[in-house]
């Protein structure tokens, strides 16, 4: 943690010396995941056209009243509070204070746009008519989609964390 800092975002979405930390959550309804496919209005040209199972983005230092030091006293409040605030610009009707359940980490190597992020995972059980995609249209066709047809083809729609997340889920779910 002692060389934890906030860069720009443009410059270290090209560097893989460094590690983006983005929280990434993942929405569950009796057996089902909500999925989203990513448009053009995202910032991450790299994911444009896939469906994805996370809603999340990167950690904003206005997410850490404490400063840094408060990410390192409690790294999974303070990521949660991140994932919290990711699903209030991504998905509206939800509760502001929806709990997350930590899920586990992806460090992934095998793209270009994972070589600069490390995804923390969490899982939040929702009522799904609480889940509506916000205007903002950087997301859309926002859906529960049942983990058994996750599991199946066409898996290569998906971005390679949601890939990563619905071998996890299936197989939890068995």
């Amino acid at each position: 943690m002692g060389d934890a800092r906030f860069v720009e975002r443009a410059p270290a979405e090209g560097d893989e010396t460094l590690r983006q930390v983005i929280p990434y959550v993942v929405l569950f309804h009796d057996g089902c995941v909500f999925t989203n496919a990513r448009n053009r209005a995202g910032n991450e040209a790299r994911l444009h056209g896939l469906r994805s199972v996370g809603v999340g983005g990167h950690v904003n230092p206005g997410d850490l009243p404490g400063g840094l030091g408060q990410l390192k006293a409690a790294p999974r409040d303070a990521l949660a509070a991140a994932g919290r605030r990711e699903l209030a610009e991504e998905v509206v009707g939800l509760p502001s204070e929806t709990p997350l359940e930590w899920l586990g980490f992806i460090f992934d190597d095998d793209a270009a746009v994972s070589r600069v992020h490390l995804g923390v995972v969490f899982g939040a059980t929702v009522d799904p008519t609480a889940v509506r995609l916000s205007d903002e249209g950087r997301m859309a066709d926002g859906r529960f989609t049942p983990i058994a047809e996750l599991a199946g083809p066409p898996l290569e729609q998906y971005e390679g964390w949601s890939r990563i997340v619905i071998g996890h889920v299936a197989a939890r779910a068995r």
